[in-house]
């Protein structure tokens, strides 16, 4: 079989041509740190780092999801806590104002009192976060009390909120009906002026009921702090087993997609040789050009 020059010029280039192509590729690899750089590289590496990826970017949702339900949580703590306080002050108010002893100034006092603790009850019946009215269940873009202390959520957005952990949902958060009314279905708002129309009439029976139902819905309260407190460590437990599944996942992704980077730079000097070596065959093959005949 004849050999032309020609035959020999076009397979040399082709060599040099592989060579250098893989030199590139592995040059890449070192730069980039990764083993597949497109997909025609290898289709069944670069399919599972795309899955890889995806579910990595699913427990970061589910992580982000959890953070704003823990912020919730947080508010809905404490804001019950400090309702708490107020349901404990209204104890203290009810046996005061039950006193015949007290003058009528005294009296006037508690209910101005009173007074000022509904509107404080409001504004927390009211309270946003990231402006959603947290106790407003699904009307969270209504305010769940009006300024005279009527509730304006439907009963039919009596409903809590969840959050999507990995496959099931973790439920959480409290209404204006969970937290402000009794079984009985009265408002703490109504409540108030109740206890406050008996202590400045000096009506003691109506005292003493106001006094059993300031009993019940502080009760709740505690029953609702625990609820609440249970939710958390909920939280604290997914997040938890988010960060677990997500670190898994990025372990593999690096196992799947990481170039060895020691391997990688030996094989790229090796390389460097072979296209060393490519080019001075090359240039011995390839024909002279007139320039080397000047």
């Amino acid at each position: 079989m004849r050999v032309t020059e020609k035959y020999m010029s076009s397979t040399a280039l082709a060599d040099m041509q592989k060579v250098l192509q893989k030199y590139t590729k592995l040059n890449k690899q070192m730069t980039s740190g990764k083993k597949v750089l497109y997909p025609s590289d290898n289709a069944a590496i670069a399919s599972r780092v795309s899955n890889l990826d995806s579910r990595i970017r699913q427990m970061e949702r589910y992580k982000s999801s959890i953070e704003l339900a823990k912020s919730y949580n947080n508010m809905y703590d404490q804001s019950v806590q400090e309702l708490n306080n107020v349901f404990l002050r209204m104890k203290e108010l009810s046996v005061r104002g039950s006193s015949d002893s007290l003058s009528q100034e005294d009296r006037g006092a508690i209910v101005q009192e009173l007074k000022k603790m509904k509107d404080h009850v409001i504004s927390i019946a009211n309270t946003k976060v990231s402006g959603s009215y947290i106790f407003g269940g699904a009307a969270s873009d209504t305010a769940p009390v009006s300024p005279t202390g009527e509730i304006q959520t439907p009963a039919i957005s009596n409903i809590n909120q969840k959050v999507s952990v990995g496959g099931y949902d973790v439920e959480y958060g409290k209404t204006v009906y969970d937290v402000f009314t009794t079984k009985s279905g009265t408002s703490a708002f109504k409540l108030i002026d109740r206890l406050a129309d008996a202590i400045e009439n000096e009506d003691h029976d109506a005292i003493q009921n106001e006094l059993g139902a300031i009993e019940e819905i502080q009760h709740a309260a505690l029953g609702n702090l625990s609820s609440i407190g249970a939710v958390d460590r909920l939280l604290d437990l997914s997040a938890k087993r988010i960060e677990e599944f997500k670190y898994f996942n990025t372990e593999f992704l690096s196992k799947e997609a990481d170039a060895d980077l020691a391997e990688t730079q030996m094989n790229l000097s090796m390389q460097q040789v072979i296209l060393n070596n490519a080019l001075k065959t090359a240039a011995n093959i390839l024909p002279k050009s007139l320039i080397d005949f000047i």
